[in-house]
């Protein structure tokens, strides 16, 4: 009883929202419907103290990733299509699969996160039938529970000196957490989705131990993929099979209309850069 009383405890201290969060670009939520795409990764700067913790775990601004689905929920139909118009009517069209610490994994509108600063990753040469076993593997994890086992390893391994216990026998290979098909982290389960249509997040090559030379021939040394399970959310800000797409936060037809008064160094346009 007093342990679970505690981690209620310490849940409840870890949800609360952080003073002074500070939004450094405006999102133009229009511009934002008009350019992402299915299967574009969003990444978060969260607001809460857990995201706080996150970003110092992994170094990075990151601290929460979620897939866009667009409309995919209403065009497969049935009970989806049903449960997007009950819950988000108009944002129906616009929503997010994302794992929650305190909700599982659920379908979410991108709108949630307007006063939040994001970033955009998106799979680049990626064709329509591996972009729906992406979607159809997402999907499959909805109502699933969030691995907090998953996130306290991956602290662990990022903030330990020293490795200790089971962090000894940890490889690149190793899953992470309580390894089950029932629970999920938000960049894992994104990443077991790319993984499983044959996109990796962060493919690797091994170096050769005799001359640490990196060995091309896979017939001598093998390429090894870090397992799903400890991809972090910066790792598709990294990823060299994500692009980052950078969204403008201007009028863009509206600038085009009046650019022959305007200097060119002041016009600011959609942007598409490689990670």
């Amino acid at each position: 009883m007093l342990e679970a009383a505690l981690r209620r405890a310490v849940a409840r201290f870890l949800d609360q929202e952080v003073a002074g969060y500070e939004l450094k670009v405006h999102n133009d939520m229009a511009q934002w419907y008009q350019h992402l795409r299915r299967g574009d990764v969003v990444l978060v700067e969260g607001r809460l103290r857990i995201s706080q913790l996150i970003k110092y775990a992994t170094e990075s601004q990151w601290s929460h990733s979620a897939l866009y689905v667009g409309d995919e929920l209403l065009r497969r139909g049935g009970r989806l299509r049903e449960h997007a118009l009950a819950n988000f009517g108009a944002f129906a069209d616009r929503l997010l699969i994302e794992a929650l610490t305190d909700e599982g994994v659920v379908a979410a509108p991108l709108e949630k996160y307007r006063g939040h600063n994001l970033r955009v990753c998106r799979p680049s040469g990626i064709d329509a039938a591996d972009l729906d076993r992406v979607m159809d593997s997402v999907f499959n994890d909805l109502g699933k529970q969030y691995d907090r086992r998953n996130l306290i390893d991956l602290a662990l391994i990022r903030l330990s000196p020293i490795k200790f216990g089971l962090l000894k026998t940890r490889t690149i290979e190793t899953c992470l957490g309580n390894c089950t098909d029932l629970e999920v982290i938000c960049s894992g389960m994104i990443a077991k989705a790319f993984h499983r249509a044959g996109y990796p997040i962060l493919p690797r090559i091994d170096v050769d131990p005799r001359d640490g030379q990196i060995e091309a021939d896979p017939r001598r040394l093998p390429a090894s993929i870090p397992h799903y399970s400890q991809t972090l959310p910066r790792d598709f800000d990294l990823s060299p099979n994500f692009e980052v797409i950078k969204i403008s936060t201007f009028d863009v037809e509206r600038l085009a209309d009046t650019r022959s008064s305007v200097p060119r160094e002041g016009v600011v346009e959609l942007e598409t850069t490689r990670s």
